[in-house]
């Protein structure tokens, strides 16, 4: 039995297409179909994320979200979940990182919320979008409602250049007595509990399948929020990925599909 570990945006699917490609759909369940495992592992919440898969004709036996902040079994019930120290966070949310970022997006296990801070927010699309119209998957909150109402597992910001982004992420990797992982993403930053990424949510379902025997551990992204996996389990990454997933990866493929059939 093998099990792989795939990211979503980008990897598996492609915003300017809204779709997942039909190799890797196919490939998946012929992967499955041979007792295999097929995880998707992404950046994103349980929510948005399903919002993508559920428009696709995709199988899969578990979920990490939140850059492995949670992880959920097919039927989306929560096996694990890692939540943000709250006064390390409250610290965060005044401080001049998120006062700086053109929202602040707060992610549980139940529910997405943000603040939107500036008209250049990526996240406005839920709010604009006919795609997303009559969404239930976000909506608008302050923060002091955020940190009263919400668990927190990850706060996501983001900036003008991917490096302002780099040189925040630093400073929230040093600073609030290192309770908090930042996982960039170009111009953005996952935040995450101490040492959780996707590698550390790779790692944390493996111990929650030790009954298993897996001959091999597979793992695939594009950015760079997945170089922490790829690096991890010597994965891969794609011809169209970021430099950043492309450096560390050991091969290349044209897509995930590609890959599975390649290791099948």
């Amino acid at each position: 039995m093998k099990i792989a570990f795939s990211d979503f945006d980008g990897t598996l699917y492609f915003h300017h297409e809204d779709i997942i490609p039909q190799i890797n759909i196919e490939a998946v369940n012929e992967w499955r179909c041979k007792g295999n495992i097929f995880v998707l592992c992404s950046g994103r919440d349980v929510h948005s994320l399903m919002h993508e898969v559920n428009n696709q004709e995709l199988t899969y036996d578990f979920v990490i979200c939140n850059n492995g902040g949670t992880i959920f079994d097919k039927n989306l019930k929560l096996i694990k979940s890692f939540p943000l120290d709250k006064i390390q966070l409250e610290k965060l949310v005044h401080s001049d990182i998120a006062k700086e970022s053109w929202h602040i997006l707060f992610s549980s296990t139940e529910k997405m919320r943000t603040t939107i801070n500036s008209p250049k927010s990526q996240l406005l699309k839920y709010f604009e979008s006919e795609k997303y119209k009559n969404q239930d998957i976000i909506q608008k909150i302050t923060v002091e409602q955020a940190l009263s109402e919400m668990n927190v597992i990850q706060i996501s910001l983001a900036y003008e250049t991917e490096e302002i982004a780099n040189n925040y992420a630093k400073r929230i990797n040093n600073e609030f007595e290192g309770a908090f992982l930042a996982n960039m993403n170009l111009n953005c930053i996952d935040i995450c509990a101490k040492g959780i990424n996707k590698a550390q949510g790779v790692k944390e379902l493996l111990n929650l399948q030790k009954d298993k025997c897996f001959e091999q551990v597979l793992t695939i992204g594009d950015a760079q929020n997945d170089v922490p996996m790829i690096k991890e389990f010597e994965g891969y990454s794609l011809n169209s990925a970021t430099m950043h997933a492309k450096n560390v990866a050991t091969k290349l493929y044209d897509s995930v599909g590609e890959m599975l059939l390649d290791n099948m």
